[in-house]
C-alpha cells in the first residue's frame, strides 16, 4: 500500500519551522525567512490556513523580518497572526457550547499569544519609527509612535518602560519637527514613567529626559537660561503632586487627589501657561478620577478643559482629540445620553480613521459608535450615523471586508499629522532616539516565546 505522505508532509513542515525559528533566534534572518516560508506552505497544506501552528509561523516570520527592517512585511505577518489566533480563541469550545473568557472578560484561550503578537507589533511601529525620524520624516515617525503608544499603554499601561520610551521618542521627533509645546508634553509622560520605575531622579534615563526638556524649552524661546533651569525643578515638583494624587485616588480619597492634581497644574501654569499640553494631560487625570468616583458631572467639566486646550493648541482633528472624545463619550454613556455620547464616538471615529487608518483603536471607534447607536435606537440619526461610518470603513479599508487593501492598510489619510496638515520636513537627523544611543532593534527587549 502506497504511504500518503500527509504524515511526512507534516513533519517536514514542523521540521522546516524549528529550523527557521532557530536560525532566527541566532540571528540569521535571510535564511530563517526562507525556512520559515517554506514550513508556512506545507502547514497550509497540511492544516490550512487558520490554524494555531500557521499563526506561530507568522509570528516569527514578523520578528525575522522586524529584525531586517523589513517593516511592512513585519507587520503584515505580526497582524496576520492576532487574527488567526483571535479568530481560534472566539470558536466555541468542543462540547461547552461557550467562549471562555478571563475575569477582565478577554479570551483566555490564545491570551498570551494575542498579548506578544501585539506588543510585537508596537515595537515594530516603533522601529519604523525610528527609522523614519532619522529620515528626517518626522510626520510619518510620529504617525508610527502615535500607534506605538495606543498599543502600549492599552497593554502595558501608562508607567511601562516601553510606553516611556514611546512617548521619549515621540517628543524628540515633534521637536524636530518644531512642534515644542506637544513635544514637553510627550517628554514630561516620559520622565513621570521612568521617575515611577527607577524610584527617583538619581537614574540616568531620567537625567536624560530632564537634559531634553531643558534642550526643547531653549528651542521653544520665551524662556531665558534660569527659567528654564527653575522649570527643569518645577517639573519635577509637579509630578511629585500628580504621583500623590494618583495614590490618594487608589486609596479611594478623591477629594485629596483633586487638591493634588490642581497644585499640580498650578505650577505647570506658572511657567508654561494655562493652555498647553502639560496641564491639558493633568485635567484628564482628574475627569478620570472624577469618572471613577462617580461623580460624572464634575468630570465631564474636566474633559471640556482638556477639549479647549486641545483644540486652541493643536486643532479639532488632532488624535488626542479622539482619545478625549472617547473617554467623554465614555462618561455619557454611562449617565445614560446616548445620542450625545454616539456623536463624540463618531467624531473619535472619523479623526482615528484619517490619522491611524485601519487600527486597533480605528476598529474600537467602530465598535463604539455602533454600541451607542444600539443603546439609542430610537433616534433615526444615530442609525443614520451608524450606516455612514460603516460604510467609510469598508470603503477606506476593503481589506477588513475581504477586498484587497492598500499599502499596509492605511489611507492616503496617514499621511497627515496630528492637525490634519502636511508640515514641512527638517533635514536635521537625530542620534540618540532610544535614549540609550543604540538603535531600536537592539535597545528593546523582544518576546520570541509563545
Amino acid at each position: 500500500m502506497v504511504d500518503s505522505g500527509d504524515d511526512n508532509d507534516d513533519d517536514v513542515g514542523t521540521q522546516r519551522f524549528n529550523i527557521g525559528d532557530n536560525l532566527r533566534h541566532k540571528s540569521f534572518y535571510a535564511e530563517s525567512i526562507e525556512e520559515l516560508r517554506q514550513a508556512l506552505h506545507l502547514q497550509e497544506i497540511k492544516s490550512g490556513s487558520n490554524s494555531a501552528e500557521v499563526a506561530t509561523t507568522h509570528y516569527s516570520l514578523g520578528l525575522a523580518y522586524r529584525a531586517t527592517k523589513d517593516f511592512k512585511l513585519a507587520m503584515k505577518h505580526l497582524n496576520t497572526a492576532v487574527e488567526i489566533y483571535v479568530s481560534k480563541s472566539s470558536q466555541k469550545q468542543k462540547g461547552k457550547g461557550k467562549v471562555v473568557v478571563d475575569e477582565d472578560g478577554k479570551n483566555e484561550k490564545f491570551g498570551a499569544e494575542i498579548r506578544d503578537c501585539k506588543l510585537n507589533l508596537a515595537r515594530t511601529h516603533h522601529s519604523r519609527g525610528v527609522s523614519h525620524q532619522r529620515a528626517g520624516e518626522y510626520d510619518d515617525s510620529i504617525l508610527e509612535h502615535r500607534k506605538a503608544i495606543a498599543i502600549r499603554e492599552t497593554i502595558l499601561g501608562r508607567s511601562h518602560l516601553e510606553t516611556a520610551r514611546s512617548h521619549y521618542v515621540m517628543g524628540c521627533a515633534l521637536s524636530d519637527r518644531g512642534d515644542f509645546d506637544e513635544s514637553l508634553g510627550e517628554l514630561r509622560k516620559a520622565l513621570r514613567a521612568r521617575i515611577l520605575v527607577f524610584g527617583g531622579t538619581a537614574h540616568l534615563d531620567v537625567v536624560e529626559v530632564i537634559e531634553n526638556i531643558g534642550t526643547v524649552l531653549a528651542a521653544r524661546g520665551n524662556m531665558n537660561v534660569e527659567s528654564i533651569i527653575e522649570y527643569k525643578m518645577i517639573v519635577l515638583r509637579s509630578l511629585e503632586y500628580e504621583t500623590e494624587g494618583d495614590i490618594m485616588c487608589r486609596k479611594g480619597e478623591y477629594e485629596d487627589a483633586m487638591i493634588y492634581y490642581r497644585k499640580a497644574i498650578s505650577l505647570e501654569m506658572q511657567y508654561l501657561g494655562d493652555l498647553h499640553p502639560t496641564t491639558c494631560d493633568i485635567y484628564l487625570r482628574m475627569a478620570e478620577a472624577l469618572g471613577e468616583n462617580g461623580d460624572l458631572e464634575s468630570s465631564l467639566v474636566e474633559y471640556k478643559s482638556a477639549i479647549a486646550i486641545y483644540e486652541r493648541m493643536m486643532g479639532k482633528f488632532h488624535v488626542k482629540m479622539a482619545n478625549i472624545y472617547t473617554k467623554l463619550a465614555g462618561v455619557l454613556m454611562e449617565k445614560g445620553e446616548y445620542e450625545t455620547a454616539l456623536s463624540f464616538y463618531a467624531k473619535a471615529y472619523g479623526i482615528y480613521d484619517g490619522t491611524l487608518g485601519l487600527h486597533d483603536e480605528t476598529k474600537q471607534a467602530l465598535m463604539n459608535v455602533k454600541l451607542a447607536a444600539e443603546k439609542n435606537r430610537a433616534a433615526v440619526s444615530s442609525m443614520d450615523i451608524l450606516v455612514k461610518a460603516e460604510e467609510e470603513f469598508k470603503k477606506r479599508h476593503p481589506s477588513a471586508s475581504g477586498e484587497e487593501s492598500n499599502e499596509d492598510g492605511k489611507d492616503d489619510m496617514n499621511k497627515m499629522n496630528g492637525n490634519g496638515k502636511k508640515k514641512k520636513k527638517k533635514k536635521k537627523d537625530k542620534e540618540n532616539l532610544d535614549g540609550d544611543g543604540k538603535d531600536t532593534e537592539i535597545s528593546e527587549p523582544v518576546m520570541d516565546t509563545i
